[in-house]
């Protein structure tokens, strides 16, 4: 069958094939951490020289698991996976070495090997915020959540959420009032959304220049422990996670150790110390997250990580050309965006909002600005996000 001899098909029968797709990429990435080479394993299973990969999954799959991937079944919804990615121009499949799928995500250990996708692919490359909490959200973290993602959203970081009620909703629903990119990680099959009452919601995400993900194959029943599970999607794809409002225990707890695990940055709102829903947020306070009063503080929090994620598109993005608006950091210091940061810092420190008064520039060209001052040593950050000069 031709179309088991693509890299995407490929990946789509190792998924369907095993359950335990992801935990066993983990073992084989241990020994091959090129995404590129394990596929070209699987295509060399499918194409009949079974022994590379056989001795590579040695002791994790045994040959009667090995040979689910020559089912007649699975060819079938091999085909059925492929027939839906050519039935909407919306429709894409992402295999682990697929050159769009998400670099931040590719990166942790559990990722999946392929994602189910809706919408616009372009919304991957804008940094992100994951902002999570209780689907019984009050209604006064559901307003704040609303106003910090739109906040970030309209500074061009994408919001990223997980379709639910409460405060995922809030999250998706700030981003789209401005016009912000917003991205939902979902436990459903890519057919199905879940609670349905959120289809017109996941509608607008797409139509926005969102998109909606999934690891979940079509056809997949909707189970209770997929939601947990997907977690590691929300906090991979993301720069921090942002948790608005959780009890204890609470589920969304399981996305804050996620990213924890992958190296993200926690940060958390508190709330009265009488309101139930509030007391995981201060416990992930009292461990260390940082405490979010107001958009600043994400941006402050973020700084490093942000500076990070901006830098390698810029990267990526000289490589086809300077774009209009890109920051010249090679410019003349009279006159140039360096010169007027010194200007503006000359008399008292700033912020990066009142900096923002002085300058024609978005706060993403800033913060990376002042990210490459700071490593030149012209400026250095202080107390309260405030810039000195050296």
């Amino acid at each position: 069958m031709e179309d088991m001899h693509t890299p995407t098909s490929a990946w789509l029968a190792y998924t369907l094939a095993f359950d335990a797709s992801a935990r066993h990429i983990q073992h084989l990435r241990t020994e091959n951490a090129e995404p590129s080479h394990i596929g070209a394993l699987i295509l060399r299973y499918l194409q009949g020289d079974k022994i590379p990969l056989s001795n590579a999954l040695q002791g994790k799959v045994d040959n009667a698991e090995l040979n689910a991937l020559a089912e007649p079944d699975l060819r079938t919804k091999i085909t059925e996976a492929l027939a839906w990615e050519q039935s909407a121009a919306a429709h894409h499949l992402l295999g682990l070495d697929h050159p769009l799928y998400p670099p931040q995500l590719r990166n942790t250990v559990d990722a999946p090997p392929l994602l189910y996708a809706k919408g616009d692919l372009s919304a991957l490359k804008a940094p992100a915020l994951a902002i999570v909490g209780s689907r019984k959200a009050s209604r006064q973290a559901i307003d704040h959540t609303h106003a910090l993602a739109a906040r970030m959203a309209e500074r061009g970081v994408a919001i990223i959420s997980g379709l639910a009620r409460g405060v995922d909703a809030a999250a998706h629903t700030g981003a789209l009032s401005v016009g912000g990119i917003t991205i939902a990680v979902a436990a459903t099959e890519p057919d199905s959304v879940y609670p349905k009452n959120h289809s017109d919601l996941a509608q607008r995400i797409i139509h926005n220049g969102g998109l909606i993900i999934t690891e979940y194959p079509l056809g997949a029943p909707t189970l209770r422990w997929y939601f947990p599970k997907r977690n590691r999607i929300i906090s991979g794809l993301s720069l921090g996670v942002l948790v608005s409002e959780a009890g204890l225990p609470s589920g969304t707890l399981t996305t804050a150790a996620h990213a924890l695990n992958q190296g993200r940055e926690v940060l958390a709102i508190p709330g009265s110390v009488q309101n139930p829903q509030a007391r995981g947020c201060h416990s992930l306070i009292k461990q260390g997250a940082t405490l979010v009063e107001t958009e600043q503080d994400i941006l402050d929090a973020l700084a490093w990580p942000l500076l990070r994620e901006l830098t390698d598109n810029k990267l990526t993005e000289t490589k086809n050309g300077p774009e209009q608006g890109d920051l010249a950091f090679s410019d003349a210091p009279d006159g140039s965006m360096q010169g007027r940061v010194l200007d503006a810092l000359s008399t008292k420190p700033a912020t990066v909002d009142e900096l923002l008064t002085h300058l024609d520039c978005d706060v993403t060209q800033l913060t990376t600005l002042l990210g490459m001052m700071e490593i030149d040593a012209t400026i250095k950050s202080g107390s309260g996000g405030r810039y000195t000069r050296c």
